[in-house]
C-alpha cells in the first residue's frame, strides 16, 4: 500500500492523539481513526468508541477497516500488552511491549532500572508501607518528590519542602489504599527531555524539548506532567544528548538481554544541574500531551516509514540520523479550576489545529466547555522561538472562560 492508501489506528486520548493524527493525515494517508477518542469531531480522524484496553475489540476493528498500521499511545493499552496481543495476531504495530516498556508505564521500576545501569539519578526510595517511607525520610534532604508508582494525575505526585507536609501525603495516599511510592529528592534545575526513536537495538534522537513542571509562574504551584515546552531547547548541548542516548544504549542492551526489546518511542526527562550535569528522572512511552505537537511540527520524516522501518528491523539500515526542520514551537498547557465552564474565542485563532484537546467537550449548542484540571495544549510555531512564543501569547489572549489558568512566563527567564 502507498502512504496516501493507508488506514491508521491510534489508541489514545488527548492533545498527542489529535496532533500525531493531524502529522498522518498532512502525511497522506487514508483514513486515521483515534480509539476512544476525544470526544470531539475532527476532519483529520475518525473517533471510534472502543475503550483503550478492549484488545479484542480493537484488533476485530483492525481487521474489519484494513488497518496497516496501530500507533497506541496509551499508557493503559501498554499496560495491557496491546503490542504483543496484535503481533500475535498479525498485526503490524508500532510500540514497545509490556515487559519492556514497564520501565516507562510504572516509576518505581523506571526508577530501580536507572539505577542498575548506572545512570545518574536522584536518591530514592521503594516502599509498600507507610512507616518505612516516613522512616527513610528522616535521612534524606529536602524538599523530596513522593509518586504513585502508575499515575500521572496531578493529586498523585507531590513535592514537600518539610517532613510534616511528607508525612501528611503518605498518610492520604496510603489511607486510600495505594500499593505503594516512590520518594526521591528533589533536583534544582532546568528541566529538558530528549526523545529517541528506535527498534530495540538501535536509536537516534529527535527532539530536545525544554520542560515546565510547575502549574504557576517561576515553578510555583502544584507538581504536574507538563504546564508547557519549547522545541528546540537551546540551553542543552551537543554533549548532553550524547551522554543522554550512552544511557538509551545502555538501557535497550540491557532490555534485548532479557529478551524485550523496546521498540517504538522512547522518552527520557531529565534535569540539567550545571553546565553538561545532569540527572535523569524517568522515561516515558511516547510524546506527552504537553509537547508532542511542538516535537511533531519540527520533524520532517514520513512517520509510516520511521515506523515500519523499526517494526520490520530495517531502521538501522534505513536512518542515519532523524531530519528536523529549521522551525521553533512553543506550546502552554491550558487549566481550569472547574469544569463545566464555556469556552469563549477559539474562533478567533487562526487555527483550531493549534490546539490539542485533552479534557474539552461540546455542549448541545456546539460551544466547547471546560473539564476540571488540564483543558487543552495550545501550540504555536514559527521561523523564531520569539516568533512562535509572541503568536501563543497572542493567542491565549484572546481566549477565556472562568478559571482559565496557564503559565505566563514559558521563553521568558
Amino acid at each position: 500500500m502507498e502512504n496516501n492508501k493507508k488506514n491508521i489506528l491510534i489508541v489514545g486520548k488527548g492533545a498527542v492523539v489529535s496532533s500525531l493524527a493531524q502529522k498522518l493525515v498532512s502525511q497522506g494517508v487514508c483514513k486515521v481513526f483515534v480509539a476512544p477518542g476525544n470526544g470531539i469531531e475532527s476532519n483529520n480522524y475518525t473517533n471510534v468508541d472502543l475503550r483503550e484496553d478492549d484488545l479484542t475489540g480493537l484488533l476485530k476493528f483492525a481487521l474489519e477497516n484494513e488497518i496497516s498500521l496501530t500507533v497506541p499511545v496509551s499508557e493503559l493499552a501498554l499496560k495491557s500488552d496491546i503490542v504483543s496481543f496484535f503481533m500475535s495476531n498479525g498485526q503490524s504495530i508500532f510500540g514497545p511491549v509490556k515487559e519492556a516498556c514497564n520501565i516507562a508505564l510504572n516509576k518505581a521500576a523506571g526508577k530501580k532500572f536507572l539505577y542498575k545501569i548506572h545512570a545518574q539519578t536522584s536518591k530514592f526510595g521503594v516502599f509498600d508501607k507507610q512507616q518505612m517511607a516516613e522512616d527513610w525520610l528522616r535521612t534524606a534532604n529536602f524538599p523530596v518528590t513522593i509518586k504513585c508508582f502508575e499515575s500521572n494525575n496531578i493529586g498523585d505526585r507531590l513535592v514537600c519542602p518539610t517532613v510534616s507536609l511528607a508525612g501528611q501525603f503518605l498518610e492520604n495516599l496510603f489511607s486510600r489504599g495505594e500499593s505503594g511510592v516512590l520518594l526521591e529528592e528533589y533536583v534544582f534545575g532546568h528541566n529538558f527531555t530528549v526523545y529517541f526513536v528506535t527498534d530495540g537495538y538501535s536509536s537516534l534522537p529527535f527532539a530536545v524539548v525544554g520542560n515546565y513542571k510547575f502549574l504557576e509562574d517561576g515553578d510555583g504551584g502544584i507538581l504536574t506532567n507538563g504546564s508547557g515546552c519549547y522545541v528546540p531547547d537551546y540551553r542543552v548541548s551537543e554533549l548532553v544528548v550524547q551522554r543522554v542516548q550512552n544511557v538509551v544504549r545502555n538501557a535497550l542492551v540491557s532490555l534485548d538481554k532479557k529478551g524485550e526489546p523496546y521498540v517504538g518511542i522512547l522518552g527520557v526527562e531529565c534535569v540539567m544541574t550545571g553546565e553538561d550535569k545532569f540527572y535523569i528522572n524517568e522515561f516515558k512511552p511516547f510524546l506527552q500531551d504537553f509537547d508532542a505537537a511542538s516535537v511533531l511540527n519540527l520533524l520532517d520524516e514520513n512517520l509510516i516509514k520511521l515506523f515500519t522501518a523499526c517494526i520490520e528491523g530495517l531502521f538501522s539500515d534505513e536512518y542515519e540520523q532523524i531530519k528536523i526542520n529549521d522551525l521553533s514551537s512553543v506550546a502552554a498547557v491550558v487549566s481550569s479550576r472547574s469544569g463545566g465552564k464555556y469556552i469563549s474565542g477559539f474562533e478567533l485563532v487562526d487555527d483550531i489545529k493549534n490546539f490539542g484537546f485533552i479534557n474539552v467537550k461540546k455542549g448541545l449548542d456546539g460551544k466547547y466547555i471546560t473539564g476540571q484540571n488540564e483543558v487543552f495544549v495550545l501550540t504555536r510555531t514559527a521561523s523564531t522561538l520569539t516568533r512562535a512564543l509572541n503568536y501563543l501569547y497572542e493567542d491565549l489572549a484572546q481566549i477565556s472562560f472562568d478559571g482559565m489558568k496557564y503559565r505566563h512566563d514559558i521563553c521568558k527567564g
